[in-house]
């Protein structure tokens, strides 16, 4: 904004000294008025009122004219030397379009810091430029060369694995039918938790997401993989994968933690085997084996964990 140039010798001067205290108060707001419209020391006489607020506003105006403060003109008065000190009307423009620019050009540029960051983060670029498993960069390199070795094997060599998941095809051997994982111990869970900060057993999570064209952030530390992997154990990687595809086809999702609430309430996988293990009649109730019994543990935490997710949700 503009800025009224005084000097510091100004009240002392004689032509001040001697004015008296409205006349005073009008000569500074004019000069304040001039500058802040850009009138370049033009005041005119219906504009007195709003200049300031003082008795007798024509004798007060006529002191500032007799005193040689300012001259008469058209319709008004000429603040005396106004453009000696301060600037006009076209400098004041320029300086305020060059700041306005300057500015605009400050905010463009963190704009683009801030995008740049986001997307870096939603690809998986950790601070130290390693590439993630769930990178797009990682995903087509694997992609264009399952493709190549295709094109190049003969015709009864194995399709690639351009989606595992979701056209059932696979390099490898067959995969046996999914079972429960036990759930790791937070000391289990920081030994098995590999520098990128994902733990292997979420990594097969976050491939086939990666895979399906769901490119999220996973923002969990420590504990806060405890729920994941426990839904992992319990719903399984393909009805998770499957999920989170139809939500990612009708939203805008940035992290993986928007999938919570509808993962914890998937069903849970099947038990191995065509019907469950028979249990003795009047005995204490038990699970049939270890694993069992872990599967159990599994989905009692995930109830616990599916009513905090709903009571969070109420609130």
């Amino acid at each position: 904004m503009p800025w009224v140039r005084l000097d510091d010798r100004f009240p002392t001067h004689r032509k001040v000294a001697l004015l008296s205290d409205r006349a005073f108060r009008l000569y500074v707001s004019g000069l304040c008025w001039s500058s802040e419209n850009l009138t370049e020391g033009r005041i005119l006489t219906r504009e007195l009122p709003f200049i300031a607020r003082v008795r007798g506003l024509k004798t007060v105006a006529k002191e500032l004219e007799d005193a040689g403060l300012w001259d008469p003109a058209d319709g008004g008065w000429t603040i005396h030397d106004y453009l000696e000190y301060n600037p006009d009307r076209a400098k004041v423009q320029a300086e305020r379009k060059s700041n306005a620019e300057r500015q605009k050009a400050w905010r463009d540029r963190k704009k683009e810091e801030r995008e740049a960051a986001r997307n870096a983060d939603r690809n998986g670029v950790t601070e130290e430029g390693s590439s993630q498993g769930n990178s797009t960069t990682a995903t087509r390199t694997r992609h264009d060369g399952d493709t190549t070795a295709l094109r190049n094997g003969s015709e009864n060599q194995p399709s690639s694995q351009v989606n595992a998941f979701r056209n059932g095809v696979s390099n490898g051997a067959p995969s046996p039918a999914p079972s429960p994982t036990p759930s790791p111990t937070e000391k289990e869970l920081a030994s098995r938790t590999p520098a990128s900060g994902i733990p292997d057993q979420a990594r097969p999570l976050v491939d086939h997401l990666t895979a399906a064209g769901v490119i999220v952030r996973w923002p969990f530390r420590g504990n806060e993989w405890f729920p994941l992997l426990a839904l992992i154990a319990d719903r399984g990687i393909p009805a998770m994968v499957d999920h989170a595809t139809k939500v990612a086809a009708r939203t805008s999702v940035e992290s993986a933690k928007y999938f919570l609430n509808g993962w914890a309430e998937l069903p849970p996988m099947p038990e191995p085997g065509n019907r469950p293990a028979l249990r003795t009649v009047g005995a204490p109730t038990a699970p049939a084996t270890p694993q069992a019994a872990r599967r159990q543990a599994s989905r009692d935490y995930l109830d616990q964990l599916t009513e905090q997710l709903r009571a969070g949700g109420q609130q």
